[in-house]
């Protein structure tokens, strides 16, 4: 997930751009200094007037050797780290801006060489942190924490390249901060120190908001916490969502944010248990960098007992509901047939199964539709029907659907798909039926029409 661009940033790559010091740049102080002879001057003057960085390490080498103990030692070392950047080797780069940094604390373009190469000295998601890996993480530290502590220092005319203007230290100060600050939470993530990577990655957002590679970062962060401080897992699962949506300058390129919203995904899915509302969590992340205070995603476990306690809610206020879905649930699992044989078949429903006496539906139909020894009715949902009541005798006249009718009785079969357990019913334990017998048209009421 990590590239030179999204890594190193802009700041960084514009002062490990600038060339080392030609010999008319000495400063005053500098010029007070004395050289050994004309013969050291000819040498540092020599490197001047070729541009292959090869050649300019074959004489800073040869320079070092004739005059170990030059007075142009600190523009020596330098040099050197001049030399090392334009050859692009990070290694002795490093250990060169440490030696620069040795004769002045300040130096800008060695404080910032130090953070910058660090990501490539010590890549990122280590397993295992060698001796020298270690070393380099503290000595960047150093380097970040000074920068953070000492920024009007380091960008004072003394301190930075002759050739940076007011104008462009002051652009480039807050960005330096805001790349000392991230590269400190980088070095806690690589030392595995969780916590503080958490806290440092969110002061580096805080200071630049369009960090997608931070942003990644953090949500490492947070989710390596999980064991300890599983209640961050949705913190994390928002900063992954940030890096994968954020597309705008300081985003991760497209094809790594769809590496990361894949991911992002995957593990949305295992904590929530669907996908339900990651939509909505992308398009929150793609215009917020952090998380607003109280932010939470519902975890699998969460949703589980508040499903348990709806259907405890549900069930102390509709027992009869609560049982029949209890029973509907039993016999739709694979168990469905041994449930009914053993517990059902030829018993008496509900019998009074946790204080219910009578099981109630609405009317579907009756057959035949009047004066019915057969009724269809809908338990749990109004509009598909579940139950079968046959009745010992007819009920009088007739009813419309919708209803409400109550019975008990003996279960006698079921089917699991379509769903429907089938009863019989004594007619005078149904209640609810209302239906009358028709009027029968009286012979006496007819009128008589005489031929």
């Amino acid at each position: 997930m990590l590239s030179k661009t999204s890594t190193v940033g802009a700041v960084i790559l514009a002062l490990l751009a600038l060339g080392i010091a030609a010999p008319d740049v000495l400063s005053a102080q500098e010029k007070k200094k004395e050289w050994k002879d004309r013969a050291e001057y000819d040498l540092y003057e020599s490197i001047g007037k070729t541009s292959d960085p090869n050649a300019w390490q074959s004489i800073l080498d040869k320079w070092k050797t004739q005059y170990p103990q030059s007075e142009y030692a600190d523009v020596r070392r330098q040099m050197y780290l001049a030399t090392f950047r334009q050859l692009n080797h990070p290694r002795e780069a490093f250990n060169a801006a440490q030696e620069v940094l040795k004769d002045n604390p300040n130096n800008l373009v060695a404080l910032s060489a130090i953070v910058g190469y660090i990501y490539q000295l010590v890549p990122a998601n280590q397993a295992q942190l060698t001796p020298q890996m270690i070393a380099d993480l503290e000595t960047a530290e150093k380097a970040a924490t000074h920068i953070l502590d000492n920024l009007d220092p380091v960008y004072s005319k003394d301190n930075r390249p002759p050739e940076m203007t007011d104008e462009a230290a002051a652009k480039a100060k807050p960005e330096l901060k805001t790349f000392a600050q991230k590269t400190v939470g980088y070095i806690s993530l690589e030392r595995k120190d969780y916590e503080k990577a958490q806290a440092e990655l969110t002061k580096a957002l805080q200071l630049d908001p369009t960090q997608g590679q931070v942003s990644y970062w953090l949500g490492s962060a947070v989710l390596a916490q999980n064991k300890t401080r599983p209640e961050l897992q949705p913190v994390a699962l928002f900063d992954f969502a940030r890096a994968a949506a954020f597309d705008g300058s300081g985003g991760l390129p497209a094809a790594d944010r769809k590496q990361v919203q894949d991911y992002l995904t995957r593990i949305y899915v295992q904590y929530h248990g669907s996908n339900e509302g990651i939509d909505k969590l992308l398009a929150s992340a793609k215009m917020n960098s952090l998380p607003a205070a109280g932010f939470a995603i519902p975890s699998k476990s969460d949703l589980e007992s508040q499903r348990i306690a709806a259907e405890e809610a549900a069930a102390r206020a509709n027992p009869m509901l609560a049982l029949w879905r209890s029973i509907k649930a039993e016999l739709s699992s694979e168990t469905g047939p041994a449930y009914f044989a053993n517990n059902m078949k030829d018993a008496q429903l509900p019998g009074g199964v946790n204080g219910v006496t009578r099981l109630k539906g609405k009317l579907v139909s009756g057959a035949p539709e009047s004066r019915p020894k057969e009724l269809l009715l809908a338990v749990e949902n109004p509009a598909v029907p579940d139950v079968t009541l046959k009745l010992d005798s007819p009920l009088p006249g007739k009813m419309d659907p919708g209803a409400e009718i109550e019975f008990d009785g003996v279960a006698k079969s079921y089917t699991k798909d379509p769903f429907m357990v089938t009863f019989e019913v004594e007619k005078s334990k149904v209640v609810g039926w209302t239906g009358k017998n028709e009027l029968k048209r009286s012979t006496a009421s007819k009128k008589i029409v005489n031929p």
